[in-house]
């Protein structure tokens, strides 16, 4: 239930409440503040952990996608000893993690954004607050003094078994001038990334759509 910032990276206890993440965040990891931000009621920040929101593996985990495009490490520990994966290893499938039944998540290990990387949050649901995600996203960007796009990391929650990257889209995207035009080229390629179901909250269409969407919400607010 601590937390400490070393000289490269915050290090989050798994047991730390959502709510006290949310108020260390706030000038820290912006992104990450923002999505903890539309989590649930303050009832529920305060009895919430960091630690069990990512160790249920939820596809629709709010904080899953902004931990990942901060590159988030996950320490785990036994009576065997103690190991780290990255999280975007972690959870392997609907519900799946590599944790072992003999292990427990420590804590949560996020390094300090890269200089000129910018990281952008998104959840769509049907009301702003104490709302399950229909698609979640957080994304990552490092443009380059020519405005292309050196990295970019592009993930979505509520579209496949589990939170995933879109790596084809990234791919599609590295290297390329950061224009509305490659934007719109790589939106079409959301599909072959992920094939997203209908459910209560969203239909496959929709989801698809609102996927596209987010990716040029976030091209408008980088195009600066």
């Amino acid at each position: 239930k601590e937390i400490s910032t070393g000289n490269h990276s915050y290090l989050i206890g798994s047991g730390c409440s959502i709510d006290s993440v949310k108020e260390f965040s706030i000038n820290k990891i912006p992104a990450l503040y923002q999505m903890l931000s539309l989590f649930g009621s303050k009832q529920i920040r305060q009895m919430a952990t960091l630690g069990g929101n990512i160790g249920s593996a939820s596809p629709i985990g709010d904080s899953i996608p902004v931990l990942i495009a901060l590159e988030s490490i996950i320490h785990l520990i036994s009576t065997k000893g103690e190991r780290e994966v990255m999280l975007e290893d972690f959870i392997t499938g609907y519900r799946k993690t590599v944790k072992q039944p003999d292990e427990i998540i420590s804590s949560i290990e996020i390094p300090f954004t890269k200089p000129n990387t910018i990281i952008k949050p998104y959840k769509i649901s049907k009301r702003q607050d104490l709302d399950i995600s229909s698609v979640s996203g957080c994304f990552a960007i490092n443009l380059n003094k020519n405005k292309t796009a050196d990295d970019i990391v592009l993930v979505f929650g509520g579209m496949a078994e589990c939170v995933k990257r879109a790596k084809h889209t990234e791919t599609f995207l590295k290297g390329k001038p950061w224009t509305r035009e490659n934007i719109e080229k790589a939106m079409e390629i959301i599909p072959s990334d992920f094939s997203p179901i209908s459910d209560a909250r969203a239909s496959a269409e929709g989801r698809l759509l609102f996927a596209r969407n987010l990716m040029l919400k976030f091209w408008l607010e980088t195009n600066f």
